[in-house]
């Protein structure tokens, strides 16, 4: 993984406990075992949010995501309990992380069994940092 994205997960264990969440890192997920290893696991009882997240930064206008990262985050997620979300930040943006439920708000890729995330529809699509703990509600996802 790239130094900026170790960073962007230090960040967001930093954002999320700072919001009352209990969170935890597991540095080089996927690395050095066949087991699934989300990149966060955050979870706060007082805003009944528990969430398991693999993280993501890119240069470019998508991001293409391997099949079995989504799978082993599935699995990971339907063995805790918890919620599966990609967060996708475009560093050519600046517009911060984007939060996708995974793997219904993800783009299945027709050719390999990838998915693929873009700019324009995390961005009509994806949940802010604020949305995805709940401190507000995103108007497009009520209606």
């Amino acid at each position: 993984m790239s130094s900026s994205g170790i960073r962007a997960e230090r960040d967001l264990v930093h954002k999320f406990w700072d919001a009352g969440f209990a969170v935890l890192r597991s540095p080089a997920s996927g690395g050095g075992t066949t087991l699934p290893r989300p990149d966060l696991i955050a979870g706060s009882i007082t805003r009944d949010k528990f969430l398991v997240l693999e993280i993501k930064t890119v240069r470019k206008d998508t991001l293409y995501i391997n099949e079995e990262q989504i799978t082993g985050l599935m699995e990971f997620a339907n063995r805790i309990g918890f919620e599966p979300f990609v967060g996708v930040k475009f560093k050519n943006r600046r517009k911060g992380f984007f939060f996708l439920k995974a793997p219904d708000q993800l783009e299945k890729v027709k050719k390999g069994n990838n998915y693929k995330i873009t700019f324009a529809i995390a961005s009509s699509k994806g949940l802010s940092f604020g949305e995805l703990i709940g401190e507000y509600h995103q108007e497009k996802l009520m209606k």
